[in-house]
């Protein structure tokens, strides 16, 4: 979002229909930091006003703490080039303390050949000491990194996602989607969206693909629990609000499926899967003649979909046979 649309940034309640008026600097306050005039209103961030600031003061405070990042960056690069350096200097002195052409320990007199050999028959005794000390070393520092990265919980931050983390989960969702639609495959599939998942746990596609593999191996509940995911990162989405209704569908869970399908349909009237979903879940309640109403406009869109054609036509023998 740029500084041209600060007036235009919705409050992260998603219920709530304002913009945000302020912004919370409180350390230690857990409520959303960006609020609205709904949030005022409900009293949050009452305890602490002393914390509270106008929004273009947020844009300030980005762009302080992004300097203060970058030198702290380069710091830390400064200090680790001086260990590299280090580390190279033992390097030179090893290879200068044992390694010699037979030339060059010619070219010593007898007492430095005679200290040059007492130091190579003791090579392997300090070899195995000093890589031990390396190693460990080593191995604490990755330790105290992988805390330190652990600490910093990315994966639990809703906005870090690396351009080549967004590149491997399309290629792992795109290889399951194909798995999915045009084999039937569905378990593999699940093993590929799983995959994509690790990699970026909010990915929507993913998660509502999982969904639909899981409702169409019979795992109704699952499914749902998976769709509910992907609504969480949009709740506006209707292949994943569909794969819910249907699920719920299937479950006989009719009145819950209802309001789902048509929650899918109040937001894309012409959301083809919603229509034939809304479809069947009447025609299981042997609301046939309403079934019929749902089947025709999704055939509207796609006429030779054999599927719902071969519904249509079970609901017009069920009416004929009344």
């Amino acid at each position: 979002m740029s500084e041209n649309n600060i007036d235009n940034i919705k409050c992260p309640i998603s219920e709530h229909a304002y913009d945000i008026k302020l912004v919370c600097f409180n350390e230690s306050c857990k409520a959303n930091r960006l609020y609205c005039i709904q949030c005022i209103r409900d009293g949050i961030h009452v305890s602490h006003p002393q914390n509270q600031q106008e929004v273009p003061l947020l844009f300030e405070f980005i762009g302080k703490i992004g300097e203060e990042c970058d030198d702290w960056i380069t710091n830390l690069n400064q200090q680790m080039n001086v260990a590299s350096q280090q580390f190279q200097l033992l390097i030179e002195g090893i290879r200068s303390k044992y390694q010699k052409s037979k030339q060059q320990f010619l070219n010593l007199n007898p007492k430095q050949m005679n200290s040059f050999f007492d130091e190579t028959i003791q090579f392997q005794s300090f070899q195995y000491k000093t890589q031990d000390k390396i190693q460990q070393s080593i191995k604490e520092f990755q330790d105290q990194m992988d805390n330190l990265i652990s600490g910093l919980k990315l994966s639990e931050l809703n906005y870090y996602i690396s351009n080549s983390d967004l590149k491997k989960t399309e290629e792992l969702y795109q290889k399951g989607h194909k798995l999915y639609w045009m084999d039937d495959n569905y378990e593999e599939a699940i093993k590929l969206f799983d995959q994509a998942l690790i990699v970026n746990s909010t990915h929507k596609l993913s998660l509502w693909c999982k969904a639909n593999c899981l409702r169409m191996l019979g795992q109704f509940k699952e499914a749902i629990n998976w769709a509910d995911k992907a609504l969480e990162v949009d709740p506006k989405h209707c292949n994943s609000l569909q794969c819910k209704g249907s699920a719920l569908t299937q479950l006989k869970m009719f009145k819950d499926a209802n309001q789902v399908i048509d929650l899918s349909l109040s937001i894309n009237p012409n959301h083809f899967d919603s229509l034939w979903s809304k479809g069947c879940c009447l025609q299981q309640q042997n609301l046939f003649q309403e079934a019929l109403i749902f089947y025709e406009k999704a055939l509207k869109i796609i006429p030779n979909d054999k599927w719902t054609i071969n519904r249509r036509d079970d609901c017009l023998k069920a009416l004929n046979q009344k």
